[in-house]
């Protein structure tokens, strides 16, 4: 046991406003996230949950059909569209309502204008007329729908954009749903490289692999881990995942290059195991010439560099600055009055009591615990 000394509190109410000092800076503000757009309608499948999906025959005709509903208080006009299915560059589906090629075109819609009251609904129905002598165990199609007023504000915009502005951003929120086609016939996966190259845009530089899903029904998904290193060393390492893959359309997959790319040889190693089929093995050498590198130069121009804030603003404030000063120098003080005492008691041979040692407690230690209950169990 000790007795406490007489300014052992100052010392702790020292420390306390020291940390209070702290705690009081103003931190930089955050800024706040810009609010999502609230869709104004729904898209779903009648009768059914997620997909759509229908088994025919070559030469037969199947039917199907959608709901869409007015999430608003307000009147809507919603457009539909029939839509080919193609491999987006994460491996995920892109929609594709121009100039269709694939079984997009085989989609027939009963409305491709729709108005709904408020929360209002409709089912629309389609048929899907599958061509004779068509190959393939799967085919992929969608239905597309958007708000039209989206598309008016994104006209209007562009026509009132001011002067010197070359370009205007506009947001128009599509609901997509995939439609399945099952045909006779078995069901195969395969994925194959075509080629591993470096590419130069104004995000910077990339590593494109390209890819070549093929058999007769989509890859749910492919895992990617590879190594580009140069010499012993390692540049960079890559983990992902590719989402669905579509059969017989090609896909550049595109690595971000982690740092800036020089001139010369590097070689890349890795696997990728997509599900259902054969892993495909990377072992190739790739080379950024010179070309690239003034390219890449011309396509990400230094960027300009902000000036530092003046210091009264980046850093604390005067106040806290000036009260951190001012209870050093009274910690200072004090310590020196406590030597002065201990040195005078010892030289009238009085017992000197030394002060608690200082430290931050944010909660009872295990040494406390431990010390009650051997006081309770006493």
């Amino acid at each position: 046991m000790y007795a406490p000394h007489p300014h052992t509190g100052a010392v702790v109410l020292l420390a306390s406003l020291a940390l209070a000092a702290f705690a009081a800076a103003p931190a930089p503000a955050a800024a706040a996230p810009a609010a999502p757009k609230a869709a104004t309608f729904g898209l779903s499948t009648a009768g059914q949950s997620g997909a759509l999906r229908l088994r025919s025959a070559p030469g037969h005709t199947v039917r199907g059909a959608v709901d869409v509903r007015n999430l608003s208080r307000r009147p809507i006009v919603l457009r539909l569209q029939p839509a080919d299915i193609a491999n987006a560059t994460n491996g995920g589906a892109d929609y594709i309502t121009k100039r269709r090629s694939a079984a997009g075109r085989w989609v027939r819609l009963a409305a491709t204008t729709v108005r709904l009251a408020p929360k209002a609904s409709r089912r629309v129905g389609f048929t899907v007329r599958i061509p004779a002598g068509t190959r393939g165990a799967s085919h992929y199609a969608g239905i597309v729908a958007f708000d039209a007023a989206d598309v008016t504000a994104a006209a209007r915009d562009k026509k009132h954009k001011g002067k010197g502005t070359s370009f205007t951003i506009s947001r128009i929120t599509r609901q997509a749903l995939p439609v399945t086609l099952r045909l006779p016939g078995p069901l195969t996966r395969k994925l194959t490289l075509r080629s591993v190259k470096i590419k130069v845009d104004p995000a910077g530089a990339g590593l494109i692999l390209g890819l070549r899903p093929g058999g007769t029904v989509l890859t749910q998904s492919a895992p990617v881990r590879l190594r580009v290193s140069r010499g012993p060393r390692t540049i960079f390492r890559h983990a992902s995942t590719l989402g669905q893959l579509f059969p017989d359309d090609d896909l550049d997959f595109r690595i971000p290059w982690a740092g800036r790319p020089t001139e010369g040889d590097y070689l890349v190693r890795g696997v990728i195991r997509p599900k259902g089929a054969a892993p495909v093995y990377i072992n190739q050498a790739v080379t950024f010439t010179p070309a690239k590198v003034k390219e890449l130069k011309r396509e990400t121009p230094p960027v300009a560099v902000a000036e530092p804030a003046p210091a009264k603003d980046a850093g604390l404030p005067m106040w806290v600055w000036l009260a951190l000063t001012g209870g050093g120098a009274l910690l200072l003080g004090l310590s020196l009055a406590i030597w002065r005492l201990a040195r005078r008691a010892r030289a009238a041979g009085q017992p000197v009591v030394e002060p608690p040692p200082l430290r931050a407690v944010t909660g009872p230690s295990s040494d406390d615990q431990d010390d009650r209950h051997d006081r309770n169990a006493a």
